[in-house]
């Protein structure tokens, strides 16, 4: 284990996040958590007091960081429409390694958290859903339609990932991923 010291509560945070996507909130076992971190479970204890909940919502609140910070972020700034979507695209292989990683939100809101985290999910899932239909609005689309195609669209990425888990196959995420490329061919630029 490392010291506590040479780790910042960040890294903690960050490492924390894979376990938790990748194993999800009820897989991720305390010992997962330290090997993870290379803090022994009385470090994680004084970092997070209410233990593995308090971890999931510090991981909670970085993927909504990420949807803000990157996402949303990338959807609201000036660059024409097509490299934005570009942008947000190759964000989406990254953090999903090309449709072969779980989603950290989808892990947590099928976990026995879910109920303690049912207002964080709603908030990241929220910001995520008005960033896409801000852009898929300034494709073109009528507002409500736009929502729609939001909705729609992050519940096909969700579908996707957990398609990939079970079968090996990422075609499905990598379409997924088109059809949102598409909305810089309806215009809007």
């Amino acid at each position: 284990m490392m010291p506590a010291a040479t780790v910042s509560k960040d890294e903690i945070v960050e490492r924390l996040f894979a376990v938790f996507q990748e194993h999800g909130f009820d897989g991720a076992s305390l010992s997962d958590l330290s090997r993870a971190t290379g803090l022994g479970k009385s470090s994680l204890y004084h970092h997070f007091p209410d233990g593995k909940l308090q971890m999931a919502e510090a991981v909670l609140d970085r993927a909504t960081a990420v949807i803000d910070n990157e996402i949303a972020k990338v959807a609201r700034s000036s660059l024409p429409l097509k490299a934005r979507l570009r942008k947000i695209v190759a964000l989406l292989n990254q953090i999903y390694a090309g449709g072969r990683a779980h989603c950290v939100l989808g892990q947590l809101a099928t976990s026995t958290v879910r109920l303690e985290a049912t207002a964080g999910l709603r908030a990241a899932f929220e910001l995520w859903i008005d960033a896409i239909a801000s852009l898929a609005e300034e494709s073109g689309m009528p507002s409500k339609r736009a929502r729609m195609f939001a909705e729609d669209w992050i519940a096909r990425l969700q579908g996707t990932l957990i398609l990939q888990a079970a079968t090996g196959d990422t075609g499905a995420f990598e379409r997924a991923l088109d059809a949102l490329l598409e909305l810089g061919e309806r215009g809007g630029e």
